[in-house]
């Protein structure tokens, strides 16, 4: 190879790109043994976008001015920088690939166009810089040498600190970077699709790089070999059509609001629309929204921040702004997380989508910027340096341990059950980056087990003060090895149903998005399966299923829905046969076996075959003596009723299981056959509750009456809470306080929490409460 050849000549000289390829070539060989990093990917190319720009442009500076050097014309220097860059991002990508020997890579060729958009182009861009500066100290002195090589690198960190400060300064936390390209901006969502706004993004960088070359084009040197620009006088059309190039560049940039290159708070605030203040909060929601659903965001805003107030025992900023989108696509393009929530507390602010009322997450984010005022730094957040390098555990389980979820098991019975199966990792790793290597369903919930125990135990100074950012060791005078065994002996003192101990290990088992087989690709192609399901396009979604499982074959929900595609559409004999053996597995998770249980049951619950009705009742029977979840128990209970209960059968079909397989549950059939028979106590409850979640709230009120004897207990728990729910959208004060009242201390018989782990009856307590404090 005559150019290997060359540059190893070029090495022994200590020729500037030589070196600079082989620095390439062993920094991003090391990157590629990080995980996630190794083979050409998202992760990959934000690395080279980091990088390799900032080498790329030094490169080329100092390679077109060192001594002696037979300088090109000022177009064939800004082409050898884009050839630098070329060159440069080609090692990196070269390094990738042969990553692909040892790292196990679903679609090792999928995101090399990602790479071609994002950190190619930066690297070229680079070049091209390099070259510009370069021509500042052409025959100039070392000083000068030196300066453009400073410039060089110090343009890419320039860019960086103009993305962290849309960051600091704006809602944002994706970016687009001209040198590195695109920065997703969270951990948590894998599905990395920028969109056209990064075409868009690079079609300004493509006029940016032909504005200079059309400008150097018609660039002359001097017999010094500085470049001449007296001579872009007779160089009109092409100095006109680089300006042209320039104005579209800038034009571009100019319009990044509108491409969804970069958005502020008003860019936001306007794209939305809807817009309410109260006494603490302000609302920012989709336009089209109705008043009374906007006045409930307003009135559930203020109720949440005053509850985290009070149980955190600290107030709050003055003002708190929380943005409502109406879509996790909405949420992405305006500020960059899709699925995942944000709080930025040292902007006062939340990020949500549109979730009904009350809030399920609202409460949580809160929190966040509620810590803000017992945090440090300029982000009011807990972590060493002033908060600059966050500690995630801390900050997550303080929100966790303020507004708990409602689920009836509790973050300390989940964390008991994870020590019991020797899962629960040491509260060292959980309160420092080692957070991020966790699941997020184990590092929330045991960080906020411990904060939890930390509040009780020590009491709220001291939560605050190590939140402050002084160290929990020193302000319990007790060591990390002291307080991991002090959590523990609390744990085995907590009571946790035995029962449950198969979905712990199921739920907290998985790995996290470091752990899993090509998190990006697989959950990509199951959303496209997943589309191709609900529009009954069976090849479509076979093929989709079949994709997935080809790239990781433990992927359960793709198995699953694989089975239930041939139930309801396809070969009804095949997927009986698939989901029978997977409920049939005891290697495979018991809540994946009892999914596959659900769908044969459900199955069954369509048929006009009696004989399959029992044994549609007989799977539900089994399957709620089981449950923990307390809503998908409270479904098998309602599914058992209609398999039990003939006159039940058409309403709950209807609203549950859907009459016709290929169009799923109806809710205008479900409302049809409902009134044919609304007058069985559970038929009203599912009227009332029908009703309460699309906002009619006085309709509702009547079908929510004293929960009868009759239903089954979880049926009763979750009456209770969506009469709850409507007494606090009526403002019926008095009812809440009765409600209150009888819930709270411990239940008496016929109580429906009458043997509850207790989680859902704090959930219904917690939010009365709110209610009450909003008033």
């Amino acid at each position: 190879m005559p150019w290997l050849r060359s540059q190893l000549l070029e090495l022994r000289r200590g020729r500037p790109l030589a070196v600079a390829v082989v620095a390439a070539f062993v920094v991003m060989g090391a990157v590629g043994f990080l995980p996630l990093f190794g083979g050409p990917g998202y992760e990959h190319a934000l690395a080279t976008g980091l990088l390799l720009p900032g080498l790329t442009a030094a490169t080329t500076a100092l390679d077109l001015t060192r001594p002696g050097r037979i300088l090109p014309s000022a177009l064939g220097a800004c082409l050898e920088g884009a050839r630098n860059g070329a060159i440069l991002a080609s090692i990196s990508l070269a390094t990738a690939v042969l990553h692909l020997v040892h790292v196990r890579t679903c679609d090792p060729f999928g995101q090399v166009p990602l790479f071609f958009l994002t950190a190619f182009f930066g690297c070229v861009l680079a070049g091209v810089y390099g070259a510009v500066l370069a021509e500042l100290a052409v025959r100039g002195r070392k000083r000068r040498r030196l300066l453009a090589i400073g410039l060089s690198v110090a343009a890419v960190l320039l860019c960086v600190a103009v993305s962290v400060g849309r960051f600091v300064t704006s809602p944002m936390i994706f970016a687009f970077d001209p040198f590195v390209g695109y920065f997703s901006g969270t951990l948590y969502d894998t599905i990395v699709n920028p969109g056209t706004a990064l075409y868009t993004y690079r079609l300004g960088t493509l006029t940016t790089i032909a504005a200079v070359l059309a400008i150097a084009s018609g660039l002359d040197r001097k017999s010094d070999g500085r470049v001449d620009l007296r001579s872009l006088l007779g160089a009109k059309l092409r100095l006109g059509i680089g300006v042209a190039f320039a104005v579209g560049s800038l034009a571009i940039t100019a319009e990044g609001a509108t491409l969804n290159h970069w958005h502020t708070k008003e860019t936001i605030t306007e794209a939305l629309g809807g817009h309410r203040e109260g006494p603490r909060c302000t609302v920012v929601y989709p336009k089209g929204t109705r008043v009374d659903e906007a006045d409930l965001l307003l009135r559930d805003c203020e109720g949440q921040l005053a509850h985290v107030e009070r149980t955190m025992g600290t107030r709050g900023p003055e003002r708190v702004t929380a943005f409502f989108f109406a879509s996790p696509d909405d949420k992405k393009r305006f500020m960059g997380a899709a699925h995942t929530y944000i709080a930025k507390p040292w902007r006062h602010e939340v990020y949500l989508q549109v979730g009904g009322f009350p809030h399920p997450v609202l409460g949580h984010e809160l929190a966040h910027v509620v810590a803000g005022s017992v945090g440090q730094g300029p982000f009011r957040v807990a972590g060493e340096w002033g908060g600059l390098l966050p500690n995630p555990g801390l900050i997550e389980g303080m929100a966790s341990a303020i507004s708990p979820d409602d689920e009836d098991l509790t973050d300390a019975q989940w964390a008991r059950a994870m020590k019991d199966l020797d899962l629960l990792p040491p509260m060292g790793r959980i309160f420092s980056l080692g957070f991020l290597g966790e699941s997020s369903a184990k590092s929330y919930t045991v960080a906020g087990a411990f904060v939890q125990w930390v509040m009780d135990r020590f009491g709220l100074p001291t939560l605050h003060s190590w939140y402050g950012g002084k160290s929990l060791d020193g302000l319990t005078s007790l060591s990390w090895a002291q307080l991991d065994a002090a959590f523990k002996a609390y744990l085995d003192t907590v009571e946790f149903p035995p029962a449950a101990k198969a979905f712990a290990e199921a739920k907290f088992k998985r790995p996290g998005v470091f752990g899993r087989a090509c998190p990006h690709l697989v959950d990509r192609l199951r959303g496209e399966a997943d589309a191709c399901r609900e529009a009954a396009d069976v090849p479509c979604a076979r093929a989709g299923y079949d994709a997935v499982l080809a790239k990781d074959p433990d992927d359960f929900n793709a198995r699953i829905s694989r089975g239930v595609l041939e139930l309801k559409l396809g070969d009804q004999g095949q997927g009986t046969s698939v989901l029978a053996a997977l409920a049939s597995d005891a290697r495979i998770p018991r809540p994946y076996q009892n999914r596959a249980d659900e769908a044969l049951a459900d199955g069954d619950l369509q048929s006009a075959d009696a004989a399959r009705h029992k044994s549609a009742a007989d799977r539900y029977r089994k399957l709620s003596a089981e449950a923990v979840d307390e809503d998908q128990g409270r479904t098998y209970d309602v599914k058992l009723f209609a398999a039990e209960h003939p006159e039940a059968r058409p309403a709950i079909v209807a609203l549950l299981v859907g009459s016709d397989p290929r169009r799923g549950p109806d809710l205008f059939q479900g409302g049809v056959r409902l009134g044919e028979w609304s007058q069985a106590p559970l038929a009203r409850y599912l009227i009332g509750k029908n009703l309460a979640q699309h906002g009619f709230y006085d309709d509702a009120r009547p079908f929510l009456a004293t929960p009868d004897a009759t239903l089954p207990p979880r049926v009763r728990r979750e009456l209770v809470r969506q009469r709850a729910i409507t007494a606090c959208v009526r403002r019926e004060k008095n009812e809440l306080l009765e409600m209150r009242a009888r819930y709270t201390g411990q239940p008496a018989e016929g109580d429906p929490y009458l043997g509850t782990a207790g989680g859902r009856k704090a959930a219904l307590v917690r939010l009365i409460d709110r209610c009450l404090l909003a008033e």
